[in-house]
């Protein structure tokens, strides 16, 4: 089994990635969202200014998730977000990303487990045999 990198964006790509699907996928991939609407959204564990959250959608954008379009509306910036098929799919990459982990993880655990047994099968069958 073959490990891919899968997951390449960062942790303050992910939180603005999540939120923007979250407003977009029950529009059917396209939303308004001003920078206020982005920040309710995201996490408070997360420090971002403004500045770092149009860093953040310009890198999202290159990775080709979605187009964002600056706007104005009463004097106030808004964000016109159209998904991509890549963005659409993020909620399933996420899934699966994280049942993967969670696979190889308990896979790691049962093959500790077994060659511990098997240590212990091997110790048992020295002692029986120089035992003799």
């Amino acid at each position: 089994m073959a490990l891919e990198k899968q997951h390449v964006l960062t942790k303050k790509e992910r939180a603005v990635m999540r939120a923007v699907y979250g407003a977009a996928d029950k529009k059917s991939g396209v939303c308004l969202l001003s920078p206020i609407d982005l920040f309710d959204r995201i996490s408070l564990d997360l420090d971002f200014d403004e500045e770092e959250l149009d860093a953040t959608l310009e890198s999202l954008e290159l990775d080709d998730y979605f187009d964002v379009t600056r706007s104005d509306r009463k004097g106030e910036l808004v964000y016109c977000i159209n998904m991509h098929r890549k963005g659409l799919a993020f909620a399933r990459v996420e899934r699966a990303f994280k049942s993967n982990l969670k696979f190889k993880i308990l896979l790691a655990l049962a093959g500790g487990v077994c060659s511990g047994a098997a240590a212990w099968g091997i110790k048992i069958l020295i002692q029986q045999i120089s035992g003799l």
